[in-house]
């Protein structure tokens, strides 16, 4: 059974954020340059294949299509959300300020989904 108290899970959540922000540097710029060498690929693929658009509406296309499999990332993530989360301890963690975000998280995405079933 867990032992820990809501304060200690606030102290575990305090400790590793601090951890995260000392040793992310070194890998933020890998990180940083790995995304960079994938935009270059990806610019490059769209000009051998579209050599007719610019380098603006490459961009462009690159960030739609980013922004598409953010949502689709988000989407499985949202189908598996009691599987994953049903038996975690996620509400020792878990602020006021956090649900409300969610809350108003659902109401945008309901709000968008409206909108994608009009297009159709």
């Amino acid at each position: 059974m867990n032992k820990l108290t809501k304060q200690e899970y606030k102290n575990i959540e305090n400790k590793l954020n601090y951890e995260h922000i000392v040793n992310n540097k070194k890998q933020n710029r890998k990180i940083s340059k790995l995304l960079l060498k994938r935009h270059n690929r990806d610019v490059s693929i769209i000009k051998n294949e579209y050599p007719n658009l610019s380098k603006s509406e490459i961009t462009k296309v690159l960030d739609d299509y980013r922004n598409y499999k953010e949502f689709v990332k988000s989407s499985n993530i949202l189908i598996d959300f009691p599987i994953n989360y049903e038996d975690s301890n996620i509400r020792y963690f878990i602020t006021k300020d956090d649900v409300e975000e969610l809350k108003l998280a659902i109401e945008e995405m309901t709000s968008f989904i409206g909108k994608l079933e009009d297009i159709e």
